[in-house]
């Protein structure tokens, strides 16, 4: 057989294999199995895997903490497709990676917003290559990883999980780690979510959005357009919500013209759980499941994740005459075809020695590497940092002796507790839909027996007490089959070696130095805990405070993460009591923000002599914080968004269109003070100072042709450090109304003391390209400013020069500058 052949061409094996297929083996290979335990897919393997399936959901609940025991059932699953189904075609194993592969034991990094802090894509892609071969070796060969979409709003719960708010920084991080994590077609990543989900209005994820097509293809998809053109991503992720009216799932204007005729991608489309049900169940752009099931396939929505509540009617859709076998055939192509590329018919099963690879040291130096690059210092006052080993410090706060609230949601910690139902956004999830119906049927009697009386249905409130009896049952069944009850003993289980603030200050500082008060909870005081934090303080001679929040879809104090969208976006109400009482005391503060999104802290701020964000660290967070504190390492992190002062301000970008004369200025509110951010995108101290001098750069250049700029960086400080240069680019006069600043490039630079480095960038004109008033994509010529800083507001060298030709339409961006490091 053709398709078994391994020499033949992909296309031949795809066409070959296609025409085999029978109808309900086609529509399988567009759905998903949703593992919820692992277990329950294998063990209905003969029913509802008869026909072969396109892809399997096994997340969180299908990892018992039993690693052989979850390899073993992966590998049971696939061994049947490939040996006791008709035509042997195997599944497609998904799992998540933005944090590090979502298994326990497998490394944790720091999350997204940590890489983008640390403006260094290497790392990212270094990263993408530790969570390919730990993916692999497990059994996984597809990732619903990295994030694409734009983080300008902290309301919104999974701005962590982004790359920031830059357009440009966004692709260069996300670009990295896709190829890091596909490497040479070895795992099938999902650039997500397409589009513009993390900027819904009020920062509801998911929500409504407004966004015209000129700033849709300007900024929203520049980055996935990256990715499908530097980095040849496999797979795109749609984004939940509504987009101009229309529900994206069923969109094609987003999903074919824009996606693919527009931006070039001819890869595999995935839906977002549940996302293709929101068209009928939540927008009423589809009568029921079988028509939202029509429109997503027809837009160009490939495969329906994590079951087949919509994509299962296709069939009957097929033989009845509401749909063309042509739509269904479209789509198997690219499934088969992201297999083939894949290696899955030769190598269908785990790739590697897994246990092997989460032992490697350098995984974790890499973990605690990005994690100390990362960390963002934003005030030094006095230069009280580094600290001093001989003071007696108060460390307090509700993040200073825990070690679960450096982990993502994403995350293996930070997910340990989560059932794969809990990512299943459908609203009328299958299994517990089956259940459901099991239990108003088979056990009727039963409820009558708790007093659950109906004729026909249960009532609305019946209906509420059976499905919460349903949940309590899988919650304990799940438990029982887990070798862990919390994310707690999760974290001693599998990463011993995570460390507390709390340890880790003593160890450096020896107990007898450090006085330990928690004083409140995320967001609840604890009895007479102010006045535990108010004695300590009063003993000590400096203070270390712990702040911030918890990342989590499902943890009680959660401020944070999928379906936790949060309208306050600043430290909870007992964190802030209680660092107004310990202002008051008149002590040296140090304030640590642990948290996925960029909290606004104007108390904090003003009055700490120091404040860093340690973001989201992972598993060597406690030590990167201490050798930044203690000045074993530098701090060198940049901001990636802008951070405001308060949810009224909310947007405030720097990529902003002008409003003002003055470029930096950005609103006229009543209260002058909130005219301008708390802190600006690409702000970040060290302990060291650096000097740019000698600007040299071409003062004209074609409109088809690169800006050549050249200066010096110094280190003029005591210690060596890292400085992240940053380029900037604005038009003076364009025919429609441009950023006040353009990213066009960075990079992270080493110097030692008194050490110069020539710094070199070229900077292509396709860069500048925009649509304008017709909506072609131009560069336009014309007068330009270029500004290099050390943040966006930090600017230390300008120069102009001027784009000469005639307006040139351009059918495709070009997406990064090239810079050059040179030692004198």
């Amino acid at each position: 057989m053709i398709y078994k052949d391994a020499s033949k061409f992909i296309h031949e094996r795809v066409e070959d294999l296609i025409g085999r297929m029978t109808l309900q083996e086609k529509v399988a290979q567009l759905t998903c199995a949703n593992s919820y335990g692992g277990e329950t897919v294998y063990d209905t393997r003969h029913g509802k895997l008869k026909d072969g399936i396109g892809t399997i959901s096994y997340l969180n609940d299908s990892l018992t903490g039993d690693n052989k025991k979850d390899k073993e059932t992966i590998k049971g699953i696939q061994k049947f497709l490939v040996e006791e189904t008709r035509l042997g075609i195997p599944a497609l194993f998904h799992s998540e990676g933005i944090a590090g592969a979502q298994i326990p034991g497998a490394t944790t990094f720091p999350q997204s917003l940590n890489l983008a802090s640390a403006w260094e894509p290497a790392l990212a892609q270094k990263m993408g290559e530790v969570v390919k071969k730990q993916l692999r070796a497990y059994g996984f060969k597809a990732v619903h990883s990295p994030l694409f979409d734009l983080g300008r709003d902290p309301r919104f719960g999974r701005i962590g999980e982004t790359y920031g708010e830059d357009p440009y920084l966004v692709a260069q991080m996300g670009v990295a780690f896709v190829k890091g994590v596909q490497g040479d077609h070895e795992i099938m990543a999902a650039a997500k979510h397409f589009v513009g989900y993390g900027n819904a209005e009020g920062g509801r994820g998911g929500g409504e959005q407004q966004v015209d097509e000129r700033r849709l293809l300007d900024s929203y998809c520049f980055p996935f357009e990256a990715a499908i053109h530097e980095a040849d991503v496999k797979a795109i992720m749609n984004s939940y919500g509504i987009l101009n009216d229309q529900a994206v799932s069923t969109s094609k204007w987003l999903l074919t013209d824009i996606l693919r005729d527009k931006l070039g991608f001819n890869g595999l489309v995935v839906a977002d759980y549940g996302s293709i049900t929101h068209a009928t169940l939540r927008y009423r752009v589809a009568e029921d499941h079988k028509e939202a099931g029509i429109l997503a396939l027809k837009a160009g929505l490939d495969v329906e994740q994590p079951g087949n509540q919509c994509y299962q009617h296709l069939i009957k859709a097929v033989e009845s005459g509401e749909l063309e076998e042509a739509y269904i055939d479209n789509s198997v192509r690219r499934v088969l075809e992201t297999k083939f590329r894949l290696g899955l018919f030769e190598n269908p099963y785990d790739d590697g020695d897994f246990f092997y690879e989460i032992k490697k040291a350098e995984n974790v130096e890499l973990s605690r590497e990005i994690a100390e690059k990362s960390m963002v210092l934003v005030k030094n006052e006095d230069n009280i940092l580094p600290l001093k080993k001989s003071l007696k410090v108060a460390l307090i706060g509700p993040a200073s002796d825990t070690k679960t609230n450096f982990f993502g949601g994403y995350s293996s910690v930070g997910s340990a507790s989560t059932r794969s139902s809990d990512f299943d956004k459908s609203e009328e999830d299958s299994f517990l839909r089956m259940l459901y119906t099991g239990a108003i049927t088979d056990d009727k009697e039963s409820l009558k027996s708790m007093g659950i009386e109906f004729d026909d249905q249960p009532t609305p409130e019946q209906r509420e007490i059976i499905m919460n009896m349903i949940r309590q049952n899988l919650a304990s069944e799940d438990s029982s089959k887990r070798v862990y009850k919390t994310n707690e003993e999760f974290v001693q289980m599998f990463y011993p070696d995570c460390k507390s603030v709390k340890d880790v200050l003593e160890k450096e500082l020896g107990k007898e130095h450090v006085l330990h008060a928690k004083g409140c909870n995320i967001s609840k005081p604890i009895d007479r805990g102010i006045e535990a934090v108010k004695a300590v303080v009063q003993q000590a001679d400096i203070v270390i405070a712990v702040l911030g929040g918890k990342e989590s879809m499902i943890d009680p104090e959660a401020t944070c993460g999928e379906n936790k969208d949060n309208h306050n976006i600043g430290l909870e109400n007992s964190q802030l009591e209680m660092m107004a009482e310990v202002f008051k005391l008149n002590k040296p503060v140090i304030s640590i923000i642990v948290d996925g999104r960029p909290l606004p802290t104007p108390l904090v701020s003003e009055y700490s002599k120091a404040v860093l964000y340690s973001w989201l660290p992972a598993q060597s967070g406690a030590e990167a914080i201490m050798n930044i504190l203690t000045g074993q390492k530098n701090p060198s992190g940049k901001l990636p968004v802008t951070i405001v002062k308060e949810a009224g301000q909310i947007p405030m970008y720097n990529s902003r269109l002008p409003l003002y004369v003055e470029m930096n200025e950005w609103a006229e509110y009543i209260d002058p003070t909130q005219n301008k951010p708390l802190y600006p995108f690409g702000h970040g101290l060290s302990y060291t100072q650096f000097e740019y001098g000698d600007l040299e750069h071409d003062r004209s250049v074609q409109v088809d042709g690169e800006l050549n700029i050249l200066f010096k960086l110094s280190n003029v400080g005591q210690i060596a450090g890292d400085e992240v240069v940053q380029v900037y680019i604005r038009d003076r006069v364009s025919s429609v109304a441009r950023p006040v600043k353009q990213l066009v490039g960075f990079a992270r630079i080493s110097l030692d003391i008194n050490e110069t480095k020539k710094v070199s960038f070229k900077v292509n004109m396709k860069q500048l390209a925009f649509h304008d008033l017709n909506m072609n994509q131009v560069v336009e010529p014309g007068n330009m400013e270029v500004f290099i800083g050390a943040s966006s507001q930090d600017i230390r060298l300008k120069g102009t020069f001027e784009i000469i030709g005639e307006k040139t339409i351009v059918e495709r961006k070009a997406f990064s500058s090239n810079v050059t490091i040179t030692e004198l």
